[in-house]
């Protein structure tokens, strides 16, 4: 109907354990690649934006 707005569903969104459970299927990378790159973090988070974070983590330098 006119000026109904269908609102996006929101991001199913994961504890940190549970991506870590998954994260060789979910994105390619091992547990301990998953323990470097979200060290400190907390939260949930989607797949896809643990998926981004992993993919920026991976292109910082090393200090």
């Amino acid at each position: 109907m006119p000026g109904k707005k269908n609102p996006q569903p929101a991001e199913k969104k994961f504890a940190l354990e549970k991506l870590r459970e998954n994260c060789k299927a979910l994105f390619g990378v091992s547990t301990s690649t998953f323990a470097g790159a979200t060290l400190g973090m907390t939260g949930r988070y989607s797949v896809e934006e643990m998926k981004a974070h992993l993919e920026k983590w991976g292109k910082e330098k090393v200090k």
